[in-house]
């Protein structure tokens, strides 16, 4: 019997392969503990569509982050509004949330904050730097705090 592989199993393949296996073996073990369905014509196009719609989507987002990478090197982000002493320390620091909102009013994009590394923390007026991390991308790029 023809299945498909819904998860990595050990000694027979990975995820999406399509496999001959023995019915017994197909039926009693990898259909009923969900690790595989049957290869129906039905299935296999639907199997295709649904990861030719992830590579897509990963594709869309790759390009998105390479244009906000562009975007982010051509232009300035700026931090204002914040207090600070004579010294210039900042007496609340910036955090990842204060640099996506900045990354939005620049770009008119919304960045997930989770994705921005702070390598240290922002704590007085003057340039720093952060990280920009999409997948296996990753950017680096400065900011104003005034």
């Amino acid at each position: 019997m023809k299945i498909i592989l819904l998860k990595d199993t050990a000694k027979l393949g990975k995820r999406g392969e399509v496999k001959e296996v023995a019915d017994g073996y197909a039926i009693n073990v990898l259909i009923k503990k969900g690790n595989a369905l049957q290869a129906t014509p039905g299935e296999l196009a639907k199997w295709k569509a649904k990861e030719d719609s992830k590579t897509h989507k990963q594709e869309l987002v790759s390009n998105l982050f390479v244009q906000l990478a562009d975007t982010l090197h051509s232009s300035t982000l700026l931090i204002t509004g914040k207090k600070y002493d004579a010294k210039g320390q900042l007496f609340a620091q910036i955090k990842d949330v204060d640099v996506a909102d900045s990354i939005f009013t620049v770009t008119k994009l919304s960045v997930d904050p989770k994705q921005i590394t702070l390598p240290t923390p922002i704590k007085s007026v003057g340039k720093h730097f952060f990280t920009l991390k999409q997948g296996t991308k990753s950017e680096t790029f400065s900011i104003e705090v005034k």
